[in-house]
């Protein structure tokens, strides 16, 4: 009994903001992603929690509930680092270019700031728990 009324409320919560699309709801509060540091620790953090749930044998109810809650910060680092590969993407084509018509200012600064923030993307960084 205790576990129908359980799904009854979960998936009564997952439906309301279908059934009131046109009016505004309160989303599960998420971490935002300030910076690439911060959006590659909420992906390790929030990674391993969804994990531990998909390693359960049987994925309840409740279990959904908190992939719901956890789906909102992870879309954000994802959309942190989006926007990070754009501008990373900018940076190795401008070096590509200044290559083409040896233009060794634009080469040596656009390379410097593709590297930098590549680099925030390779290296492991200590997160804070």
């Amino acid at each position: 009994m205790k576990k129908l009324l359980l799904s009854s409320i979960a998936v009564s919560f997952l439906m309301a903001p279908t059934l009131f699309a046109d009016e505004e709801y309160n989303h599960f509060p998420a971490l935002q992603a300030t910076d690439t540091s911060v959006a590659i620790c909420n992906l390790n953090n929030f990674n391993a929690k969804l994990q531990a749930i998909l390693n359960k044998p049987q994925i309840e109810v409740e279990d959904m509930v908190k992939v719901h809650e956890l789906t909102y910060t992870l879309e954000n680092a994802v959309q942190r680092l989006q926007q990070d590969l754009v501008v990373i993407a900018d940076d190795l084509e401008r070096a590509h270019k200044a290559s083409e018509s040896l233009q060794q200012d634009v080469l040596r600064t656009s390379s410097n700031a593709y590297l930098s923030a590549l680099e925030l993307l390779l290296q492991p960084k200590e997160c804070k728990s």
